[in-house]
């Protein structure tokens, strides 16, 4: 691992990384960040992210600093950094907006919404990879649909920003790095009992089009608890928390104990996700934020996709499931489905036990007759 310790030389190229805004995103840029530090070993590199980020990158090995902002940065402190460089991830005007305003003379980034002319170097992007519209007719409704004639990672989008700089685009797994020292303990929601845990995470900022049900996330908890012992830790935002309950209350009515079942939903920080990701055996989970936290810690994931495209945008972990129904409409990138919802519907729950016990190493019993 190449150590940010040795820019030492005051004459080195100073370098800021503007962040992603979103977990997701986030964690799909780590690849590249580590890529621009074995490009560039001697620079100085910090990273400008939303202060809400900040637990992701406090620790990461290839930066230098972590400059956090919540409505705007401090323009005048970017200033006195003297920074020779930007590399803009967001595709945003603001982003690269804010870069302008630092005096970063040279800004690089692609050249989406309206920024080209806030851009010192522009980075092409491929066509197919740009979304195009198309009008589609199923179950009667026509409306329309995003499509991506590529399928290559986003995270490799991000890659191709290293890769004008002459840098490696060859992909690598995100990581993120925990401090011990700062994590905070376990027992602030549960005590190591010896069973194992398994989160689940029903939620989706995005939208309802990317929600498997939350009573099948329940009754799937309720079936592998017939094959293993374990707890369930139930995550969430505070936007979460009625789809939260609505599960722990669907796992109570089934007899589960009330020491088998902690939800956390709106009560976590972003530090407190990470370390409680860290320690579940597996994280059931929609196409989410937590979901690339938790492939980048490393623990197991079982995630369902409907509206979305994993080849995209999915988990980048050998440890992962990827659950998925092939429908004519799917992906359609909508924030809520305006048919039958069918992609989400036909995700059958015996489907998705199946996948979490293989990711658990149990055995699929019959279940008992009712």
């Amino acid at each position: 691992m190449l150590s940010p310790e040795s820019a030492t030389d005051n004459n080195a190229t100073r370098i800021l990384i503007r962040a992603a805004n979103w977990i997701g995103d986030a964690v799909m840029t780590m690849p590249a960040v580590q890529r621009l530090r074995e490009l560039a070993p001697r620079a100085y590199i910090a990273m400008l992210c939303p202060g809400k980020l900040t637990d992701l990158w406090r620790h990461n090995p290839f930066l230098n600093e972590v400059i956090p902002f919540g409505d705007q940065p401090d323009f005048h402190d970017l200033r006195q950094h003297q920074f020779d460089v930007a590399v803009i991830f967001p595709n945003s005007f603001r982003s690269a907006w804010e870069c302008r305003r630092a005096g970063i003379p040279r800004r690089i980034g692609f050249a989406g919404h309206w920024r080209r002319f806030l851009l010192t170097d522009v980075v092409r992007q491929p066509r197919s990879e740009r979304a195009v519209y198309r009008t589609k007719t199923v179950a009667g409704k026509t409306f329309q649909v995003k499509v991506f004639h590529s399928t290559r990672h986003q995270s490799e989008h991000y890659l191709d920003i290293i890769a004008y700089l002459d840098g490696n685009r060859e992909p690598l797994p995100p990581r993120i790095y925990l401090a011990v020292e700062e994590m905070p303990p376990l027992n602030k929601f549960l005590r190591d009992d010896g069973r194992p845990v398994i989160g689940i995470n029903a939620g989706a900022e995005f939208g309802p089009a990317k929600r498997w049900p939350a009573e099948r996330f329940a009754e799937t908890a309720i079936k592998v608890s017939y094959h293993a012992n374990a707890r369930w830790l139930i995550f969430g935002g505070p936007r979460d928390t009625v789809v939260a309950c609505q599960i722990e209350a669907q796992l109570r009515d089934a007899g589960l104990s009330e020491s088998t079942i902690i939800n956390v939903a709106g009560m976590t920080t972003l530090l407190d996700l990470c370390t409680l990701l860290r320690f579940c055996k597996l994280l059931l989970t929609n196409d989410t934020g937590p979901m690339h936290v938790a492939a980048a810690i490393g623990t197991p994931v079982v995630s369902i996709w409907g509206s979305t495209s994993p080849e995209l945008t999915g988990p980048l972990s050998p440890r992962s499931t990827v659950i998925r129904q092939p429908v004519e409409c799917s992906p359609c990138f909508l924030r809520e489905c305006p048919i039958d919802f069918r992609c989400m519907e036909r995700i059958q729950v015996d489907e998705v036990v199946k996948a979490v016990l293989k990711q658990l190493g149990v055995e699929d019993r019959d279940q008992p007759q009712s």
